[in-house]
């Protein structure tokens, strides 16, 4: 009888070691005027991947109330971050990160592209529409196939989500995951990023302007983490059930 506990604990084990391992990296939840109700203000984004996809839930401090551009920026570790440092949202403001880049998630009203960098151009690869979330919710959730962003069981990379939009006018960003303190109080009307609007001047992710950034450092790494396939987890447990009441009547 304790053989068969014993199996049963084992594989309660497996069926925990075969869900989705999440990560849940915290912003500032700071972000320019208005913006918070525009996905501005990045409270958190959670990571997780199972055998065949990643999911990114970015959170925020507010019910987001209309369209926003949100920017998944990947950094593989160990491939030269050779990817555009110029990045542009679909209004022409600037954002990127000045170590390179390898892949990317771009997001425009309610759906998601994925893309890798290779031989000076971009390709997309994948695409799809918001898992959940989104315009009146405080969250908006991403899930794109691990392939489609270049990654592998293994894999680490360093990331930031950047949130974009083009009014009232003239910044690259609105908010950021990365940076140390998140944007201060709109005071001048200006409504600019740190960094300016325009390249060389865009917004950062590598250096998030005097503040500082958590990109490249251990704050913003994640690692893909290996998960077996739904049919192997079945067919061990079923296994493991069979072995499990053999034991039994033998007892």
């Amino acid at each position: 009888m304790k053989i068969f506990a014993s199996l049963v604990s084992t594989m309660t084990v497996l069926a925990v070691s075969s869900a989705m391992a999440q990560v849940t990296y915290t912003g500032t939840g700071n972000s320019l005027a208005s913006s918070p109700a525009d996905g501005g203000a990045i409270s958190s984004v959670a990571v997780n991947n199972d055998a065949n996809n990643i999911t990114f839930t970015i959170n925020t401090t507010a019910a987001e109330a209309s369209y926003i551009f949100y920017s998944v920026e990947l950094q593989i570790v160990g491939q030269a971050g050779n990817g555009s440092t110029s990045l542009v949202n679909p209004w022409g403001e600037h954002i990127g990160a000045s170590t390179g880049l390898n892949a990317l998630i771009n997001t425009w009203g309610t759906g998601a592209s994925a893309l890798t960098y290779s031989g000076g151009s971009w390709t997309q690869n994948a695409s799809g529409s918001y898992a959940a979330g989104g315009t009146g919710f405080n969250y908006v959730t991403i899930t794109m196939p691990l392939t489609s962003l270049g990654l592998s069981a293994g894999n680490s990379f360093y990331f930031d989500v950047v949130s974009t939009y083009a009014n009232p006018a003239g910044q690259s960003a609105y908010g950021a995951l990365d940076s140390v303190t998140g944007y201060p109080a709109e005071s001048d009307n200006s409504y600019q990023p740190w960094n300016g609007s325009s390249a060389p001047n865009y917004y950062d992710s590598a250096n998030a302007g005097a503040s500082g950034s958590t990109f490249g450092t251990a704050a913003s790494l994640y690692t893909v983490t290996a998960v077996p396939e739904p049919a192997t987890c079945t067919l061990i447990g079923l296994g493991m059930l069979v072995v499990g009441h053999v034991i039994r009547r033998q007892s």
